[in-house]
């Protein structure tokens, strides 16, 4: 009875009838599904666009967090300004010469080195005079003014000499200085180690100086003074620094 019952159940399905042989009785077999065999390459064209998906997305994080990461490690520069200056001089000659800066490190979690600061007088491209100052470092926000002083008498370059005389001629006694205060910095713990000490460069442009004429005491003769008494922002560069 089950024999029967299994030979009825195969003579139901569907049979694919394969012609081996000509002279001998075709070969019975079932017809298999086509169905799962066209799913194969479906289902592995789904897999590999989930891949490529969670690939790209691991490279944007990826990206992303490292941007990220130097962003927080990368040092904001410190702020300056130039307060006041004060140059006192005859016969082109330099025997006081003085300014002060207001220097603030806004990295709170930081703290700042300078090492050597000095500071340039420039007048329309042509060097006036240098002064240095000692080196000092700052505490994460920290505010500090820096007097830099020179009392050494020394020639001013001749021809910076008479275009500020010009210049006093024209303005009637306002002189335009650019001054640079540079040194060598370093920010700590641990962002030097990355970005190392670099050169900083702080360019304080149109220093607008008054002339004042003074009669020197000490030196028994008259005197110019040019002052500047303000507050003027100044451009810090850090090559290295985004």
């Amino acid at each position: 009875m089950d024999d029967e019952q299994n030979l009825v159940e195969e003579m139901n399905q569907q049979l694919l009838i394969t012609v081996i042989d000509t002279e001998k009785v075709p070969e019975l077999r079932p017809i298999s599904s086509r169905s799962h065999q066209e799913s194969e390459p479906a289902n592995i064209s789904h897999w590999s666009l989930l891949f490529k998906l969670f690939l790209a997305i691991t490279i944007m994080g990826a990206c992303v967090a490292g941007v990220t990461f130097v962003i927080l490690i990368t040092p904001t520069p410190p702020t300056v300004h130039v307060q006041s200056m004060h140059i006192s001089f005859a016969n082109h000659n330099l025997p006081v010469w003085s300014a002060t800066f207001s220097i603030k490190n806004p990295n709170e979690k930081l703290h700042v080195t300078y090492e050597n600061p000095s500071v340039w007088l420039v007048h329309r491209g042509k060097l006036v005079s240098t002064a240095r100052a000692d080196s000092f470092w700052q505490k994460g926000g920290e505010k500090n003014e820096v007097i830099v002083k020179r009392n050494e008498t020394k020639v001013i370059d001749e021809e910076a000499a008479w275009e500020m005389e010009d210049e006093v001629a024209v303005t009637g006694g306002v002189v335009g200085l650019d001054m640079v205060f540079s040194g060598r910095v370093g920010f700590y713990p641990g962002t030097s180690a990355l970005w190392g000490e670099q050169y900083m460069s702080a360019v304080c442009e149109n220093v607008s100086a008054k002339l004042y004429n003074v009669d020197d005491e000490i030196y028994g003769t008259n005197r110019s003074v040019l002052s500047f008494d303000g507050r003027l922002v100044c451009s810090v560069r850090l090559p290295k620094y985004p």
